[in-house]
């Protein structure tokens, strides 16, 4: 079985689906369209389940092609980098971060307009800072304040991959300087530099669901697994995963963005200096950029 050559393990909304889509676009690449975001190694339920849709997604792939994959949680889930050593050892992996900030408050945002929170951002802070404890499913989207402790995270990957297998990017450069980011990338890679994307593709947190009902149920997850079980059985993957993103995307709606106290703003940023401080002595990169934000 084919694995991915080239998987995108985070971070979370910092233009993972835009970058995974660009890279999907080069000829040398190929990419099965449900591949990104299946999280075959982040959510234990679905990796208990086995990794037969997980090869599915390469089975196809020709032989002269780079195939190409990604989990937005991989790198955050304990258990993910040494799951994925075990799948795919040899892969190249990206990992592109955002300033923690904007990170958290975007990741809040995605939360607000698929109907998973319905706290004000202040008060999710403060349960994430009094360890509330959630459902892993539910962690993997809320833990604000915890997906953004990218030195920890990384220092996990490396224990299992070494530091030449790993490219650490930037979410401001490459939303600034993208043509430039990406001959970087494909030079990396190993493909054909020059190629230039549909750069209209892009993926961006509208704010608001048409239809609150819809919402709901696009993010039902049964926690009974008899019912878990059948339901996969009458619907299987693929065609249930595609008409959920089809419904997904047409029922959101662009809607104002929920409050961000100035106060709040400067009490993350003086949250996150050390862990910031941590990640330049990791990776010996200044990221000086976002520390005038």
């Amino acid at each position: 079985m084919r694995v991915p050559d080239i998987y995108i393990i985070g971070a979370q909304k910092s233009g993972t689906t835009t970058l995974y889509d660009w890279l999907a676009q080069h000829p040398q690449i190929y990419s099965h369209p449900l591949a990104k975001d299946y999280p075959y190694f982040s959510d234990d339920c679905t990796h208990n389940d086995g990794a037969r849709i997980f090869y599915s997604f390469s089975k196809d792939a020709p032989s002269n092609l780079m195939v190409l994959g990604g989990d937005v949680n991989a790198m955050y889930a304990s258990l993910g980098p040494q799951r994925m050593k075990q799948t795919m050892p040899n892969a190249r992996l990206i990992a592109i971060l955002r300033e923690p900030v904007a990170r958290a408050y975007s990741a809040y945002c995605y939360a607000v307009e698929r109907l998973l929170e319905s706290r004000s951002f202040e008060q999710a802070i403060e349960d994430e800072l009094r360890d509330y404890h959630y459902e892993p499913r539910d962690g993997a989207q809320r833990n604000y304040l915890a997906h953004g402790y990218y030195a920890r995270q990384l220092r996990t990957v490396f224990r299992y991959f070494s530091k030449e297998q790993v490219k650490v990017m930037l979410f401001e450069e490459f939303k600034r300087e993208p043509l430039r980011v990406l001959d970087d990338l494909f030079s990396w890679l190993g493909v054909e530099q020059g190629f230039v994307p549909d750069m209209s593709i892009k993926n961006k947190t509208q704010g608001g669901a048409r239809y609150k009902w819809l919402a709901s149920l696009a993010q039902f997850r049964p926690a009974n697994p008899i019912i878990r079980d059948i339901g996969k059985v009458l619907v299987p993957y693929s065609p249930r995963t595609t008409i959920r993103r089809k419904l997904v995307e047409w029922n959101r709606v662009p809607a104002p963005k929920p409050e961000f106290p100035d106060v709040l703003r400067q009490r993350l940023r003086e949250y996150y200096q050390d862990e910031i401080a941590d990640l330049e002595r990791l990776l010996g990169m200044d990221v000086a950029a976002w520390k005038a934000e």
